[in-house]
């Protein structure tokens, strides 16, 4: 059966999610071989985080400039094979110098791939009128889950450079995909589409940026952070660290896979809302660092807590400029960069001078401030929405 531009584009997301899981999985081998203290991994993190915002606010202002004819599917090809490049690089670090290095490669890479196959998936969700973006995130957290326990067992009994073997014939297959099913140029379905696209409704997007980049920054805070916060519980359980990671992940996925009707069944709102409030309560209970497998429980809820508020946020911002999603998402990830920079280098004080539950705790508070956004902003936005 031939796949469809609905399935590359979700073989896409699979295979960002296992690039992401592979790595993290492999992490705490790789901070132990670079001798990379807590409050270093901070300062690395929130320089990849700046390359990441970097890479997805510069695609946006491309497309904006360029007058929505940069293609996304051009943009997919050149960036996956990088992201190839900078994976095993990254799998090969041993010192400061080198892990930081391999962070802004991969972070660079992973924030164009990122923007693009967004912008892509909001076309195709256009396309076949109906929501499927959670799906596609689902996607995502669900490679994440898979690999990331395959990435600390590899990298603790093996060697990290053993994920190469399993990641790239993953980014070669999505490579043809999208090669062969993803038709050149930026596919629109307004009538407007040959017209000049109009000014983006910046106000509306900076709320929706704002919260967008609280919600990731407490997702990346947790894949990030997790090994080490397992691994530092329980030292002798190293080889599955990336349980918690898993859990998130899984849980998350599994939340994404039925987000799309429960947005249709409760609306976005109400489903970011209470999953918001879940989030708040896994990272309180991180915070008190309970032992190894209360834990990985407590991830399994901060994963069922953030699942659905990326997407739907990303889904609003491509309805609110559907004559211009990658310069939207590109200003969304721009404003959104601001918490996503900030919180890393914090978070790694927090774990050099205090226990790492304290990364857990900041994180509550940080997922609480999102909600307060979204709680606030979310109705003019969709009556922006309702009235384009």
């Amino acid at each position: 059966m031939q796949l469809s531009a609905h399935g590359a584009i979700l073989l896409t997301f699979a295979t960002f999610g296992a690039v992401v899981g592979s790595h993290v999985g492999a992490l705490p081998k790789l901070i132990a071989t670079s001798g990379i203290s807590p409050f270093a991994f901070g300062v690395v993190a929130a320089i990849g985080m700046i390359s990441n915002i970097v890479a997805m606010s510069l695609g946006g202002l491309l497309g904006g400039l360029l007058g929505r004819r940069i293609d996304h599917r051009s943009a997919l090809l050149i960036a996956l094979p990088c992201l190839g490049v900078a994976f095993v690089y990254a799998l090969l670090v041993g010192s400061l110098l080198s892990f930081t290095l391999s962070f802004v490669f991969m972070s660079f890479a992973l924030g164009t791939i990122d923007l693009f196959m967004n912008a892509e998936a909001s076309v195709v969700e256009q396309s076949l009128g109906r929501p499927v973006f959670n799906s596609y995130h689902g996607t995502v957290s669900l490679g994440i889950a898979g690999f990331a326990i395959v990435g600390s067992l590899v990298a603790v009994l093996l060697q990290p450079w053993f994920l190469a073997v399993l990641v790239l014939p993953l980014l070669g297959l999505c490579w043809a995909a999208i090669y062969k099913i993803i038709p050149p140029g930026i596919a629109h379905h307004e009538d407007t589409a040959n017209a000049a696209a109009p000014p983006l409704p910046r106000r509306i997007l900076t709320f929706v940026g704002l919260a967008a980049g609280f919600n990731v920054a407490c997702e990346g805070a947790a894949i990030l952070w997790a090994g080490q916060l397992l691994s530092s519980i329980a030292p002798e359980l190293a080889a599955i660290s990336g349980l918690g990671v898993a859990f998130y992940g899984l849980c998350g996925g599994t939340v994404r896979m039925m987000g799309d009707g429960m947005r249709g069944r409760w609306g976005d709102l109400r489903v970011m809302t209470v999953s918001l409030f879940i989030a708040i309560a896994g990272f309180s209970v991180l915070g008190l660092a309970p032992g190894f497998w209360w834990s990985v429980a407590a991830f399994a809820c901060v994963g069922f807590g953030l699942a659905v508020t990326f997407p739907c946020l990303f889904s609003l911002t491509g309805k609110i400029a559907p004559q211009n999603r990658a310069a939207a998402m590109g200003y969304v990830a721009f404003i959104g960069g601001f918490p996503r920079i900030i919180l890393p280098y914090v978070l790694g004080l927090l774990a050099g001078q205090f226990a790492l539950g304290a990364v857990f705790s900041a994180c509550a508070v940080v997922a609480l401030v999102a909600l307060i956004i979204i709680t606030f902003s979310f109705a003019k936005a969709e009556q922006w929405v309702a009235s384009t």
